[in-house]
């Protein structure tokens, strides 16, 4: 399974359990949107992967 990560601020304590849960049993990719604005290359990831969790 694949996931990403969308990011419009910092995880908290509770966001960051999760993602590190998911990285024991899938391919997780973390993407922040306030230093990536390549649209093109996020609309690519999102078609890409299994779940979309955005933060």
């Amino acid at each position: 399974m694949k996931i990403l990560y969308i990011l419009k601020q910092d995880l908290d304590e509770t966001g960051e359990k999760i993602l590190q849960e998911h990285k024991k049993m899938a391919e997780v990719t973390v993407i922040d949107l306030r230093t990536n604005k390549n649209y093109e290359e996020i609309i690519e990831l999102i078609e890409k992967n299994d779940k979309i969790i955005t933060w």
